[in-house]
């Protein structure tokens, strides 16, 4: 592979290897890249999107066209579950698998 580095940068890593922290130009590219990877890893884990955000960048980028309503918070408030008889669902399933 062959990369074409800014001058600011190839002396940089030059002076790396010059000054005996590494052995060779490929081992400092290896390593930044590493931290790269990593850092961009981390970036990705910790920036989730709230559903907003992500409702918002849809809307700037044309996805669509508007923001979708929001469901009144009394709507699950007044919420009632039904009690169904019979077995779980998840044993019907395991049942029905075997």
């Amino acid at each position: 592979m062959t990369i074409h580095l800014p001058k600011d940068l190839e002396a940089s890593i030059n002076a790396e290897v010059f000054n005996g922290h590494y052995a060779s130009a490929d081992d400092v590219v290896t390593e930044a890249v590493r931290l790269f990877l990593r850092h961009r890893a981390k970036r990705s884990a910790h920036s989730a999107l709230t559903p907003d955000e992500l409702n918002r960048q849809l809307l700037d980028a044309g996805v669509i066209s508007h923001l979708p309503a929001r469901p009144e918070l009394e709507t699950y408030q007044e919420f009632t579950p039904i009690a169904v008889e019979g077995e779980p669902l998840s044993e019907t399933i395991i049942r029905e698998r075997r």
